[in-house]
């Protein structure tokens, strides 16, 4: 039989593409005014933004979607169920749901004891941290009250929050660039406007170099890791982001660059407006929803149609996947909690799944979720999450 959280699911499903019947409506309200946490949940999830987009993905007709749910049944009734590669709409609504943070598959038992036990021993809860380095070398951590004060006093064209950074804009006869760098750590994110008004949001594991005032006719940054972008429009001093050999201009739009060290490729994804992306004497115009694939291996630059929440929700608080490698998903839970992971089997990084979560709550809950497909499992060994 179905459990209650699946059975709950299908019929928000239902609900939302107005094919629920009297006695499923019924059975719906009676679940949501059980609970004032029933009601804020179905709420959130019928409004957000990511929903439709989300669901879009696994539309089918209504005949699809009835021998979908019978698969689903049969694979539930079986003794090890088993989705892989291609998951039914029903678990992608059910993904949802426990994205956020109200539906628990495994909660109170032993391995979620010990995956919240990683967290707070070996990994970290994630939040806003950097680390900023100064010309002269000096490293301050920003998660550090007294010291971001006594910077702020020693320097005026700093400003600070509890989770970004602005740097002011101030005239001066100075033309020399004096360049900050923001490290991001594992486990962090971190919110920084630039003298020229740009805003960058930097994701785990990154670190950017900029000038605390731009000089000259470019506006150039330098990255490692991922940023999303909203560039503050100057026609006449372009905005260069340079990652590895890859020159990203632009002149005020908003766009994402993810160049991590580690992975073989860089990719830029266009979110508005239009950036020029060059390397190696090669280059590409990019229009929203596009992204340039640059192979470093290859050194080969290709442009692609893409679903830009794949790629950019990261900054809006989500991790989107559709159809994703596990080990691209578990890298990015990996850099976000500052875990790591060990795959007792190498086939497993390929098993693909569609996921679509809250980035600050979900660890727990998306573990839970692909070890119930019986396909999967985690075994926790010290700081060590392992995959089998």
């Amino acid at each position: 039989m179905l459990s209650k959280e699946e059975h709950i699911a299908r019929l928000i499903f239902l609900y939302m593409q107005e094919m629920t019947d009297d006695a499923q409506e019924k059975e719906l309200n009676e679940w949501r005014t059980a609970s004032p946490r029933h009601e804020e949940l179905f709420q959130r999830m019928v409004s957000h933004e990511y929903m439709g987009k989300s669901i879009s993905r696994f539309m089918k007709t209504e005949k699809e979607e009835e021998r979908e749910w019978q698969k689903l049944r049969q694979k539930v009734q079986s003794s090890r169920s088993v989705w892989k590669i291609k998951w039914s709409p029903y678990a992608a609504v059910i993904v949802l749901i426990l994205s956020v943070g109200s539906v628990f598959y495994f909660s109170g038992n032993k391995e979620q004891t010990e995956i919240v036990s990683l967290i707070e021993n070996g990994g970290q809860i994630p939040g806003s941290r950097a680390i900023l380095i100064l010309p002269d070398g000096r490293k301050i951590d920003l998660e550090n009250e007294m010291l971001r004060s006594d910077l702020a006093q020693s320097d005026s064209l700093l400003l600070f929050s509890a989770k970004s950074l602005r740097y002011r804009d101030v005239d001066s006869s100075d033309t020399t660039e004096i360049f900050h760098t923001l490290e991001i750590p594992r486990g962090g994110e971190y919110l920084l406007t630039l003298s020229d008004g740009t805003v960058i949001f930097l994701n785990s594991e990154s670190t950017l170099s900029f000038p605390v005032k731009f000089q000259g006719k470019e506006r150039r940054v330098y990255l490692t890791g991922e940023a999303y972008f909203n560039v503050a429009k100057n026609t006449e001093h372009p905005f260069v982001v340079t990652a590895g050999e890859l020159n990203v201009l632009v002149t005020g739009t908003t766009f994402g660059v993810r160049a991590y060290k580690d992975e073989k490729d860089i990719q830029t994804t266009l979110e508005s407006g239009h950036v020029m992306v060059r390397v190696e004497g090669k280059s590409v115009k990019l229009v929203p929803n596009k992204q340039a694939l640059f192979d470093k291996s290859t050194m080969g630059l290709e442009v692609r149609d893409v679903d830009v929440d794949l790629y950019l929700a990261w900054a809006d608080g989500r991790l989107v996947y559709d159809n994703c490698p596990l080990e691209k998903i578990l890298l990015d839970l990996g850099r976000w909690y500052n875990i790591e992971f060990f795959y007792s089997r190498d086939e497993l990084r390929s098993y693909q799944f569609s996921l679509n979560m809250e980035k600050h709550e979900a660890f727990t809950e998306v573990l839970g979720l692909i070890s119930k497909t019986g396909d999967i499992q985690f075994e926790i060994k010290d700081n060590m999450v392992i995959v089998k």
